[in-house]
């Protein structure tokens, strides 16, 4: 996983509005310009998802994500932005980012459908949420306000959101209002923009039909590259991605990488592997992650992992580090509690 470099340098620019220094925020994040000066950059996800630790110390701002937000005009980076700029309208538009914005956030999973309303479905990777929910929420919120902003820079008029649902608790109800112009939930299952679907068939001001034609030859042209990647590499990102607090089987990341299970077995077993090896890697990968937060108890892990029990996975990790989940814990500088 990863983020578009030049989204963290718009965040980034959009802060300095608090008085932070740009040059501030990229020293505290470990992160140097030059990593995000160019939207074909990737940084690395854990290094994304922390920059918003130093925006929220430095601000004193519990809503710091919502904010900087709200800063933001439009939030349309790389070959897929030009892509969503030249299409037709909104309808248009939000396809076009539900099927390519894994390429500048694979942190983050789009899914768009329309029936009696439009729903815009932005669901953050659980290794995210469950490791670093504080960052995860600010990341939310801001790119929730700056999709709204996007949405309205792109049709030349403001729109307002029939309702906004959102996977967190409450807090400062009334500045979120506020900014959506509409009624806001917390405490739901996923994240989500609903728009009434009339707004769909409004046309985007930058609409360029030759333009679009050239930029959707170069993205497909660079997503197929991308899945060019072996069939092992492709399927760690699968399971990492599918991961909502369980493994996917091997019939779920085979669908999710348009084949059949049968397939993929066979296609792992050509590079030397197996589905069960790969997904002892992932889990192994997961375990060291959530390891590292010690809001969450090791028998959790346990359950997270799908192991039986905690003998099991304390079995798993020592064969793994040749050190108990307790020994490691305490290395982090957590607490050891198994409970």
């Amino acid at each position: 996983m990863a983020l578009q470099g030049t989204v963290i340098r718009t965040i980034f620019q959009t802060a300095t509005s608090f008085g932070t220094a740009f040059d501030t925020l990229c020293q505290l994040s470990g992160i140097s310009p030059e990593e995000i000066s160019d939207s074909e950059n990737m940084v690395e996800w854990e290094k994304a998802a922390l920059i918003w630790v130093p925006l929220l110390k430095l601000s004193g701002d519990p809503l710091i994500g919502l904010h900087v937000g709200m800063g933001v005009d439009k939030l349309l980076h790389g070959m897929v932005g030009f892509l969503i700029q030249s299409s037709k309208n909104l309808d248009q538009g939000l396809q076009l980012l539900c099927r390519y914005g894994h390429m500048a956030s694979p942190m983050v999973e789009y899914r768009y459908t329309v029936n009696e309303v439009a729903i815009l479905e932005m669901a953050q990777n659980k290794m995210w949420l469950m490791k670093h929910p504080e960052p995860a929420r600010h990341a939310n919120d801001f790119l929730f306000a700056a999709t709204i902003n996007t949405i309205n820079t792109l049709l030349g008029k403001h729109i307002v959101p029939l309702r906004i649902e959102l996977a967190y608790e409450m807090r400062e109800i009334s500045e979120y209002r506020k900014f959506f112009g509409c009624e806001v939930l917390f405490n739901k299952d996923t994240n989500r923009i609903i728009l009434s679907k009339e707004v769909l068939s409004t046309p985007i001001l930058t609409s360029d039909q030759s333009m679009f034609q050239l930029f959707s030859s170069i993205v497909a042209d660079k997503q197929a590259r991308l899945e060019t990647n072996s069939t092992v590499e492709n399927l760690k990102q699968v399971l990492f991605m599918q991961f909502k607090g369980r493994i996917p089987t091997i019939e779920e990341a085979a669908s999710a990488m348009s084949m059949t299970p049968r397939n993929l077995q066979r296609k792992l077993l050509q590079e030397q592997t197996t589905f069960r090896d790969i997904a002892g890697e992932i889990r192994k990968e997961i375990a060291f992650q959530l390891m590292q937060n010690p809001a969450i108890k090791i028998s959790e892990v346990s359950d997270i992992l799908g192991y039986s029990d905690l003998t099991a996975f304390r079995k798993a990790f020592k064969s793994w580090t040749n050190s108990t989940p307790r020994e490691m814990r305490q290395s982090f500088g957590g607490r050891g509690s198994a409970n």
